[in-house]
C-alpha cells in the first residue's frame, strides 16, 4: 500500500504546541492516543554501582525487518534527545542514512571529564569508568537485546564532545564514528589542550570517522581553544582516519542542533542512491551498484536492506504503476519483499501490481500474506491492514 510521508516528531511537536497554546475555558479535551517516541528501560551497572535508565529509540519499520541497524549512543540526552531522535527520523525517511537505533544515555556524574594523568589511580575513574561502563555493560546490553551491526556512533557536546574526543584517541574500537559538539578542551585551565599529545595515545584510526564543530557566536575562551584544537589536529597524522571540523550558526547551546544534523549527513556521505540508479527498475543494476559504491558499510555489517530503504523502492513501485510500466513495479515489488520478509506493506504492494496487471490468483496470495504478517497495531498498520482484507473480499478470497 503507497505509504504517505510524515513530519514524524517535528508534527507532534508543532500539534502539542497548539494544544498547550488553545483557551484554558475549553470544556472537554479531545481523547487521542500517546505517541511514544522511545522506550525507558533500566539495568543495574555493576561498573557505576547504581540503576542506570536509559532510552532506546527504534527506527521505522525495525519490528517488520529483519535487519541489523547502526547505534548512535547519545550523551545529550538530558538535553536534546527527543531533537536527535528526530533529525535521525528526518535523514532517514530522506534515504540520507540508513535507520538506525539511538540510545539516549543518563547523566554520568562528573563521567565525562578525564582524570588528570597526576590524579590518577590503578583502578579508573571519571571517564575512563564510563568508558568501562560503555565497553562491558551498556553496549554488550543493547546488542544482545536488540538488532544491531557493528557501526556504533558516539556523539557527545561541551564536556560530552571532551569525552567524546578522548574516546576516540583512547578507546577508538568502541565506536566507528565520533561527533564531538564544541568540545570542553578549556576545562582544567585547558589542562586536555595542553596535554593532548599525551591524551592522543591511538593514532592508527582506519576506517573511523571524527566530525568536530564549535559555534561561530560561542564565548571566546571556546573559540580560542577550538582554534588551538584545529591546528593540533591538522598538523597530525591519522592514518585511515576521516574527519572534518566545522564552524557552525549559534551559541554554545543553539549550534548543537547544527552538531547532529551535519555530522551524520557526513558520516553517511555517499550513502543515498542516485535516483538515476533506480530509474529503470533493474534489480541486477541497483544490486551491482549497492555492491560497488557501498562497499565501505558492507564491513560493518550493513545489508541490502539497510542501504535500499523500503518507502523509497515503494514509491518508485507507485510511479511505475502510474506510468503504465507494469513490469517494472512488479520487479520492485518483488524485490522489496526480498529486502523485506517480514515487511506487510511489501506484500500488499505487490500484490496491488498483480492485480493491476490482472493476475489475480498471485494477488490473493499476497493479500493473504500482508494480512497475516500485518499486526494491526499502529493507525497506518490498521489501513494497510483494512486495505488488504477488502481486496480479498472483491476478490472473493474472504467473505
Amino acid at each position: 500500500m503507497k505509504k504517505h510521508q510524515s513530519y514524524g516528531f517535528f508534527c507532534v511537536l508543532i500539534a502539542c504546541f497548539l494544544i498547550g497554546a488553545s483557551s484554558t475555558t475549553a470544556e472537554a479535551q479531545v481523547e487521542g492516543e500517546d505517541v511514544v517516541i522511545a522506550k525507558s528501560v533500566t539495568f543495574t551497572s555493576k561498573v557505576l554501582n547504581r540503576e542506570m535508565n536509559v532510552l532506546i529509540y527504534l527506527p521505522d519499520g525495525y519490528n517488520e525487518s529483519l535487519s541489523k541497524y547502526p547505534v548512535l549512543y547519545d550523551t545529550n540526552t538530558f538535553f536534546c534527545f527527543t531533537y536527535d531522535c528526530g533529525t535521525v527520523e528526518l535523514l532517514t525517511r530522506s534515504s540520507d542514512m540508513p535507520g538506525m537505533i539511538v540510545v539516549g544515555v543518563p547523566a554520568l556524574e562528573n563521567g565525562y571529564v578525564p582524570a588528570p594523568y597526576e590524579d590518577r589511580r590503578e583502578n579508573p575513574t571519571t571517564a575512563d569508568l564510563s568508558l568501562k561502563f560503555f565497553k562491558e555493560e551498556l553496549i554488550p546490553f543493547v546488542e544482545k537485546n536488540y538488532r544491531t551491526n557493528d557501526f556504533r556512533v558516539l556523539y557527545g557536546h561541551s564536556v560530552g564532545g571532551l569525552f567524546t574526543m578522548y574516546a576516540l584517541f583512547n578507546y577508538p574500537d568502541l565506536f566507528a564514528a565520533y561527533i564531538a559538539g564544541s568540545p570542553w578542551f578549556q576545562t582544567n585551565d585547558q589542562y586536555w589542550l595542553k596535554n593532548i599529545e599525551k591524551m592522543a595515545k591511538v593514532r592508527d584510526l582506519a576506517d573511523k570517522f571524527l566530525f568536530m564543530t564549535v559555534g561561530k557566536k560561542e564565548a571566546k575562551l571556546t573559540i580560542d581553544t577550538f582554534t588551538e584544537l584545529e591546528k593540533w589536529m591538522d598538523s597530525q597524522s591519522f592514518d585511515g582516519l576521516t574527519w572534518k571540523s566545522a564552524w557552525v550558526e549559534g551559541d554554545h547551546g543553539s549550534m548543537v542542533g547544527r552538531n547532529i544534523y551535519d555530522g551524520l549527513t557526513y558520516i553517511f556521505s555517499g550513502w543515498k542512491i542516485p535516483n538515476t540508479v533506480f530509474r529503470n527498475a533493474d534489480v541486477d543494476e541497483i544490486e551491482n551498484y549497492v555492491k560497488t559504491n557501498t562497499a565501505k558499510w558492507a564491513k560493518y555489517g550493513f545489508e541490502k536492506s539497510t542501504i535500499i530503504p523500503e518507502p523509497r523502492m515503494n514509491s518508485l513501485g507507485y510511479a511505475l504503476i502510474r506510468m503504465k510500466e507494469l513490469d517494472k513495479a512488479i520487479r520492485i515489488f518483488e524485490y522489496m519483499v526480498k529486502l523485506y520478509p517480514k515487511s506487510f506493506n511489501a506484500h500488499d504492494s505487490l500484490a496491488e501490481g498483480y492485480l493491476t496487471m490482472g493476475d489475480k490468483e498471485k494477488a490473493v496470495k499476497y493479500y493473504k500474506l500482508a494480512v497475516e504478517l500485518n499486526p494491526g497495531d499502529t493507525d497506518y498498520a490498521k489501513r494497510v491492514l483494512q486495505n488488504s482484507k477488502d481486496k480479498l473480499r472483491e476478490l472473493g478470497a474472504i467473505k
